[in-house]
């Protein structure tokens, strides 16, 4: 990766990953870090930039959406500490350059040592405060500017409809203990056409898409801009320094030139510049597809086509490679073994509940101590029984997908089951099964006299969460050593599902904060019924 930075004192490592790229910390040997964005995008986000904007990701290749990009960075790096009286900051843009490596542009920012609000479990001490200052306080102050002064396309980014956003801001502790909020992501991977709820899409972003006559994508009305920041101009200049809303309003007329730079091309100028841009063709071949479209818009097809066959193919070869890893020649063994032996099932839950406290640990969201807690509460005998119940829940699911996706569509094009029968498999064929087998243990409890696992019959019928059956059994009417693996499990199974959620999922998203969250009732009201 080329930069123009201080000799680097090491390698430059991955700190964070979106919808619009990768981003680096630079650590020189002189000189402060820098947080490198080389900007990419997946397949599928490619896909949506290029049906909405005409190309892929502006940010990749066009020299007047990347000067845009700083230019709103400088300017909102002024207004947002006023108009949020110091409680949010702007990550600055220090510059920006072309990695060669990957073909793509780069933009260097001054990087945040902070970090994003942070998931409960069971032990944590500290309630929601963070998320909830964010979500309820900051976040619609910051809306309500951007409104204000035509920075129309960062609502996008400042979370409107958009649970992703909430990733783009982290909290950074000051020296003196001082805590302050700073949006480190300002730059979209995706129009702003998928929010999260359809009366935001209808009542603001449609009608910022026709204000605009395009898919909005970071706009700015600059016009309202300018009128705003002269308006402002001594505010700015007090809070901000002498000066400031000079040369803001100098920003703002270079703002306008490069987004009319950008937005100008027609679709067919823009597809063109970008495969240009990037090296796939020349001056001389991009002047002739400018005067032919047709040929254009022929090759492009094609290469649509081949990506996908490329992409498909990758996907089978991965399959294959992870089948060839599975030992099959053990699998009976191990299927019996997990099947009648109670202890093999222990060893099973106990490995996964310990495999997810070292990813929770690894990730930063356990401290050591916590994760040592939970560790030892896992090998305590009061949690064997529902382990061993929590272990057939998992062991069922590989023998529930087999059935669903290869056993019955087989049976369905020999004609031995109707559509109708797989659909349903395919919908309640989890839910069955668990509910069978849990069945049969409330059968067992009763015939002996012991507790029945009411509340896992319910949950496990329930596609999805289903598996967090037995860990939410114990965890509402549970007590003891037992009581805390299984608040873990429901912990994480539900911020799991939330940071799985397709589009508007995503790690450090709100809609894994608000999954994470949403165990605290079941967490309170067992720790009640333990009172």
């Amino acid at each position: 990766m080329r930069t123009d930075a201080p000799p680097l004192a090491s390698e430059p490592r991955c700190i964070g990953r979106g919808r619009s790229g990768v981003v680096f910390l630079l650590e020189s040997e002189k000189g402060p870090k820098i947080a490198r964005k080389v900007f990419d995008s997946g397949p599928l986000t490619r896909v949506v930039q290029y049906l909405f904007l005409g190309a892929g990701n502006p940010y990749a290749w066009s020299e007047h959406a990347m000067r845009g990009a700083l230019l709103r960075r400088r300017i909102l790096a002024e207004l947002v500490p006023m108009a949020l009286n110091g409680r949010m900051h702007v990550a600055r843009a220090l510059g920006h350059g072309w990695d060669e490596d990957r073909a793509t542009m780069t933009l260097d920012t001054e990087y945040i040592d902070g970090a994003h609000p942070a998931l409960h479990h069971p032990l944590s001490q500290s309630g929601k405060q963070d998320t909830d200052e964010l979500r309820h306080e900051l976040l619609p102050q910051l809306q309500g500017l951007l409104r204000e002064t035509g920075f129309d396309g960062m609502l996008w980014q400042a979370g409107l409809g958009n649970p992703v956003a909430f990733a783009n801001f982290v909290l950074r502790k000051d020296a003196n203990g001082t805590t302050h909020w700073f949006w480190v992501d300002l730059e979209s991977g995706v129009p702003a056409l998928f929010p999260a709820r359809p009366g935001i899409f209808m009542g603001t972003y449609l009608p910022l898409c026709f204000k605009y006559r395009a898919p909005l994508f970071d706009h700015t009305d600059t016009t309202r801009l300018t009128a705003w920041l002269a308006r402002n101009s001594a505010r700015l200049d007090t809070a901000r320094g002498a000066g400031t809303a000079e040369r803001l309003l100098s920003d703002c007329a270079a703002l306008e030139v490069s987004s009319n730079g950008f937005w100008q091309q027609t679709r067919l100028q823009k597809s063109i510049a970008s495969q240009e841009a990037r090296g796939r063709i020349s001056r001389t071949e991009a002047e002739l597809y400018a005067r032919k479209p047709l040929r254009w818009w022929y090759r492009e097809a094609l290469r649509g086509m081949r990506g996908i066959i490329t992409q498909t193919w990758r996907l089978w070869r991965k399959a294959a490679a992870q089948l060839r890893q599975v030992p099959w020649f053990v699998l009976p063994t191990q299927a019996s073994s997990f099947m009648f032996s109670q202890q093999r099932r222990e060893q099973v839950a106990r490995a996964a509940t310990l495999l997810r406290v070292d990813q929770w640990t690894s990730r930063g969201s356990l401290s050591k101590t916590h994760a040592r807690e939970i560790r030892a509460a896992v090998y305590e005998e009061d949690s064997s029984a529902w382990l061993s119940d929590f272990a057939m829940h998992l062991g069922i699911k590989p023998l529930v997908k087999t059935t669903k996706w290869i056993v019955f569509p087989v049976l369905l094009l020999n004609g031995t089951v109707s559509e109708t029968t797989v659909a349903l498999v395919i919908l309640a064929g989890g839910g069955l099964a668990r509910s069978l087998y849990t069945s049969l243990r409330t059968l067992q409890e009763i015939s002996r006299g012991g507790q029945p696992p009411w509340i896992a019959l319910g949950v496990g019928v329930l596609p999805v969460l289903g598996t967090l059956a037995y860990p939410a059994q114990i965890a509402w009417a549970g007590h003891g050593g037992k009581n805390l693996p299984a608040q873990f499990l429901l912990y994480d199974g539900l911020t799991l599902i939330g940071r799985r959620l397709p589009v508007w999922g995503g790690r450090n998203s709100l809609t894994e904060q608000l999954s994470n969250h949403a165990v605290d009732r079941i967490v309170r009201r067992s720790t009640r019924t333990k009172a």
